[in-house]
């Protein structure tokens, strides 16, 4: 038998349809929405809130909460010893179901508004389609969904040192071993730039870190029961990449650090073929051509061809943009512009 996991306090770790699912919950006393996380490749949500002992201001949680918003952060199944068991075949609308699942349960279990922002950083960000999919069968909304530093669940816009530091484990998951030590150096200039050690290595590295199932990173492999097999069509479709009408508006916050050169250069007009569709279908609704007064026309080609710098924010930083206090306070300010802006145009 397995041994039992440790978890932190105020972690639930539950079984939504038969995949094991780790999230954390934090209350807010407002009427705002809830904001929910999604991690990146390898790491349990605990970056978004952290771990006992650490500074609750390092972590995004704090600040989130502290702008009056109920926080939830949710992570996906992972080779890590707070789950007893691996699941390699996991595929991106595995992660989007199961999300859903979660995010329906507290919005009813805690009363809270049927309209969220879901916030995907890294490899999170190709959970958007998968996401916004379970929703709309949930019944309840996305307002938004905030790109960290994420790209879209399309193969080739994966940076290519990412999409090739990929082993299997005997288990059958994605080892990214190789660049953990990208991640510890990112993480040692935001301890540099917060002025001390924002997570313990020996921590990150045990509590935090993981193998995971090949279908999440993105690159259009996916476990087939013995390994990885490349099949596009298959890995398109449990993304849920190209249909555009179930997304929510995507918008993008970034870094400035020559460090993460591809997203910071790439990700925001990535998702500008997403955005721009989704953009089009809100502002016209379906409309034929003389429906639709000259004013709005004007109107709506201007904020589609400003979109990514309208629906875009830069937070100083790499790739843990917002990990440590400083980041992390900036990222929530960010979040929030980005969310006025959305509402702005849909009032």
């Amino acid at each position: 038998m397995a041994p039992s996991p440790t978890l932190y306090d105020g972690e639930v770790l539950e079984t939504i349809n038969d995949f094991p699912v780790l999230y954390r919950y934090l209350p807010a006393v407002s009427t705002s929405p809830l904001m929910v996380f999604i991690p990146g490749t390898a790491h349990l949500a605990r970056i978004f809130y952290g771990y006992p002992g650490g500074r609750p201001d390092d972590f995004i949680s704090h600040w989130v909460n502290l702008a009056g918003f109920p926080f939830l952060a949710i992570s996906y199944p992972m080779e890590n010893a707070v789950f007893c068991s691996t699941h390699p075949e996991f595929t991106i609308q595995d992660w989007g179901d199961q999300a859903a699942e979660i995010i329906a349960k507290i919005l009813s279990e805690y009363n809270l508004p049927n309209s969220v922002v879901v916030c995907g950083w890294s490899m999170g960000g190709k959970i958007a389609g998968a996401l916004a999919r379970a929703a709309k069968a949930l019944n309840f909304s996305i307002e938004c969904f905030v790109a960290m530093a994420a790209e879209p669940a399309l193969p080739g816009f994966l940076p290519e040192a990412n999409a090739k530091a990929i082993e299997m484990t005997v288990d059958g998951m994605a080892s990214r071993k190789g660049i953990y030590p990208a991640f510890l150096a990112a993480l040692d200039e935001q301890n540099t730039l917060n002025q001390h050690t924002i997570i313990p290595k020996d921590i990150y590295l045990e509590a935090f870190l993981g193998a995971i199932p090949i279908a999440l990173i993105g690159t259009g492999l996916m476990y087939d029961g013995q390994g990885f097999k490349e099949d596009l069509s298959r890995a398109l479709k449990t993304a849920n990449t190209f249909d555009f009408l179930d997304y929510p508006i995507p918008v993008v916050i970034q870094s400035d650090s020559m460090g993460d050169l591809e997203n910071v250069l790439c990700n925001i007009d990535d998702w500008a073929f997403i955005r721009n569709r989704v953009l089009a279908s809100k502002l016209l609704g379906g409309a034929s051509p003389e429906q639709i007064p000259r004013e709005r026309w004007e109107l709506v080609q201007l904020i589609i061809r400003s979109s990514s710098a309208y629906f875009s924010q830069t937070v100083t930083g790499n790739h843990f943009f917002f990990v440590g206090a400083i980041g992390a306070r900036t990222t929530v300010d960010s979040i929030e512009k980005l969310l006025a802006r959305v509402r702005s145009i849909q009032s």
